[in-house]
């Protein structure tokens, strides 16, 4: 499986499943500060069936390729958008962390999490020495009082 990037200058975003909204206000899901930006200047939808940009009226419009945005428009890999004076492409990649994690769910080619590292069990009432040091630390159940919870016997 892969998914959809935005370049931005020196900056990548992933595209998710759903809308990513384009403009300046700061509620955006990519902000784009630039004064021939509109405050909601497009959106792209990810689906199933692909990724389409669709222009939400700006004043300044939305170009891809240098071709104006009418409706919704499909993107593809190498796409470049231009949204006032912002250069975006649109890269594609592979999802390296889904594939691990298949694989390893797939394979079984992982260890499971041992205990070895936890601190050896302690006798009930007590807790393990450096674990805690506050009041009644380290009282047996016996002396620390009578709100204090009784071991199992």
């Amino acid at each position: 499986m892969s998914t959809y990037w935005l370049k931005l200058q020196d900056m990548r975003f992933p595209l998710r499943s759903g809308e990513t909204l384009l403009g300046r206000s700061p509620y955006c899901s990519i902000v784009l500060n630039d004064n021939l930006v509109s405050r909601q200047h497009a959106v792209i939808h990810v689906t199933r069936d692909g990724v389409y940009i669709e222009d939400l009226g700006s004043r300044n419009g939305t170009r891809v390729n240098r071709v104006p945005v009418n409706g919704q428009q499909p993107l593809y890999p190498g796409d470049r958008i231009q949204i006032g004076a912002q250069l975006i492409e649109i890269e594609l990649g592979p999802r390296e962390d889904r594939v691990r994690l298949d694989t390893l769910s797939v394979t079984g080619d992982h260890e499971p999490p041992t205990l070895e590292h936890l601190e050896t069990p302690t006798e009930p009432g007590r807790a393990p020495q450096g674990s805690y040091s506050g009041p009644g630390a380290h009282e047996t159940a016996s002396t620390s009082g009578a709100g204090a919870v009784q071991p199992l016997k």
